[in-house]
């Protein structure tokens, strides 16, 4: 029923470049790259060890079966255990990219992606898709591929747009009964389309909710609960919209960062070539470890003119991790990532996107008043433990947390910062 043309198995743990940790609560492992058939992406191992890549040709459209008929694809599974899942809900992850003329022959596949074209094309409020109606029909979001079950809740939703793809992502469950939920049920996806609107690209993860039980007591009154199940869901959706993102495990934002990394390039997904998947190295990328000092995570201190310069709010702290594979980090609101270009002290940033969730307005101001900072950065200085960044109009102040204080605080003048020319470094995110 489902030939797989090619299956391929990547131990990418042998090959893994060891990076900082993002968060304080869940360490990051090592950055993985795949490529493969013109579709690229990277992933913390704190997410899985392995991925097995395979190639379905689709089933027959008229084929009956749960969920219906399988459209052709690539799929890429995550996962640490051995051997690995024979399920995508058993996977750590599953990526899958589908080319959108595939669709146009099966009428489910087909009715989910004019949905969420509709949705990217009108930026259509999300709101209502988190309003739970156990009575009301055509409340689910976009997902593929199609499950013979029902989406009970949808959290967290929110656009997503990267340099390669724009969609929308939420956490959601697929039930076919009532029952209270578990923590460890829960699915992070990201439902997407390639700029060009010739691939669809679905990515699913499982993540622990911590605001949950991790089981059902014994004694649990099932007909209260049911006759609650509204107000329950409700409350659900509510504590799931309000929880940080190192309330789940893997924390959100290790898979945020494997969204933002979604690039194209090369061969037509789907097609059956004799191609091997390559997994770079990022060392490889660029020769020197340090990035010109910028390497490693900073904290924003402040920002805007150096002889006024507005401290960060308490409340929306902002950082940004240097790697060789690009930039990212926290806006103080949203994730963001992209790449970076540095020449022994200019410094230029470049496909710089993130999420688009809305925060209170003080924080949105910050929050686009940095991004906009890097958009026009123009050159850097390292000091100790302090990284200054000079943009225009303004000056970025960071800290790295991880580099002793200097015993004798250092003493630099922003303005001047004046770059020389000597050797370009380019990251590709």
């Amino acid at each position: 029923m489902k030939s797989k043309l090619l299956i391929l198995v990547l131990l990418l743990a042998l090959c893994a470049l060891p990076v900082l940790a993002q968060d304080t609560t869940q360490q990051a492992g090592t950055i993985n790259v795949v490529s493969f058939n013109g579709f690229n992406f990277t992933f913390d191992s704190v997410l899985a060890t392995n991925v097995n890549i395979s190639q379905f040709a689709g089933d027959p459209a008229d084929l009956a079966q749960p969920g219906g008929p399988e459209v052709r694809h690539t799929q890429f599974l995550l996962y640490s255990q051995t051997p690995p899942p024979e399920s995508i809900l058993d996977a750590a992850g599953t990526i899958r990219v589908y080319n959108v003329a595939d669709l146009t022959d099966y009428p489910t596949n087909a009715e989910r992606f004019q949905q969420l074209q509709t949705l990217l094309n009108d930026r259509a409020d999300l709101t209502p898709f988190m309003t739970v109606d156990v009575n009301a029909a055509g409340t689910e979001l976009p997902f593929l591929p199609v499950f013979p079950a029902s989406q009970v809740i949808r959290a967290r939703a929110q656009f997503v747009e990267t340099p390669f793809v724009r969609g929308i992502s939420y956490i959601t469950v697929f039930r076919q009964d009532v029952s209270p939920f578990v923590n460890n049920e829960f699915l992070y996806t990201f439902q997407g389309v390639s700029l060009d609107g010739t691939r669809y690209i679905s990515a699913i993860f499982r993540v622990d909710a911590s605001m949950f039980p991790t089981e059902i007591p014994a004694d649990f009154d099932m007909d209260t609960f049911t006759a609650q199940f509204q107000a329950y869901l409700t409350e659900s959706v509510t504590q799931l919209n309000a929880a940080t993102p190192e309330s789940f495990t893997p924390s959100l934002s290790f898979i945020d960062a494997v969204i933002q990394s979604f690039s194209f390039g090369g061969g037509a997904i789907g097609d059956v070539v004799a191609t091997v998947p390559t997994i770079v190295a990022s060392p490889t990328q660029v020769q020197d470890p340090t990035l010109g000092g910028l390497a490693g995570s900073w904290n924003l201190v402040s920002y805007g003119a150096p002889e006024a310069p507005q401290a960060v709010l308490p409340n929306a702290a902002i950082t940004i991790t240097f790697e060789p594979t690009g930039v990212s980090g926290s806006s103080g609101c949203n994730t963001y990532g992209g790449a970076f270009e540095y020449n022994n002290g200019t410094l230029r940033f470049f496909n710089v996107a993130g999420t688009l969730i809305a925060c209170a307005e003080d924080i949105n101001a910050q929050e686009a008043a940095y991004m906009s900072a890097l958009n026009s950065a123009t050159s850097y200085q390292v000091a100790g433990n302090m990284l200054f960044i000079a943009y225009e109009g303004g000056m970025l102040t960071f800290i790295n947390p991880a580099i002793p204080t200097a015993t004798v605080a250092p003493t630099i003048d922003p303005a001047l910062i004046t770059p020389t020319a000597t050797t370009t470094a380019t990251t590709t995110p």
